[in-house]
């Protein structure tokens, strides 16, 4: 049975899967023909960036309340944006998988590279909330 292509959240178009190179084995991710956006499952960010702390700040304690007009290209629930400083990405509330418009990847990069540490009072009220629907 063929598995069922998923399609971006912006522009309904199904996604490319190309392979990433990382250190260990590679992993797919599906990228937009259209949009050149970015379609991360859950824990692909980690192994792409090898930064636990920039990884974690955007797809652990994400709240509960959605300020993003996307919906989750791998579970069709809804999505929040997350931000790390001026980089804004949509991930899923209900998944953790990361949608990235074009560059933010190159740009999470680069900013893993710098060594993001990240406001934990900007993220109080998203960790509050995860605990209090837990």
């Amino acid at each position: 049975m063929a598995e069922k292509k998923i399609e971006c959240p912006k522009c309904w178009v199904p996604l490319d899967v190309i392979k990433e190179d990382i250190w260990g084995p590679d992993i797919d991710i599906d990228v937009c023909p259209k949009c050149n956006g970015i379609w991360l499952d859950p824990g692909e960010l980690k192994k792409i960036l090898k930064n636990k702390d920039l990884s974690d700040y955007l797809t652990k304690d994400i709240g509960t309340k959605s300020h993003s007009p996307l919906i989750c290209p791998g579970c069709r629930m809804i999505m929040d944006i997350q931000k790390a400083d001026d980089i804004e990405t949509d991930v899923c509330l209900t998944c953790c998988g990361v949608w990235l418009d074009a560059g933010e990847l190159d740009d999470l990069k680069a900013k893993a590279r710098s060594g993001f540490e990240g406001d934990e009072d900007v993220k109080a009220l998203e960790k509050y909330e995860s605990m209090e629907y837990r």
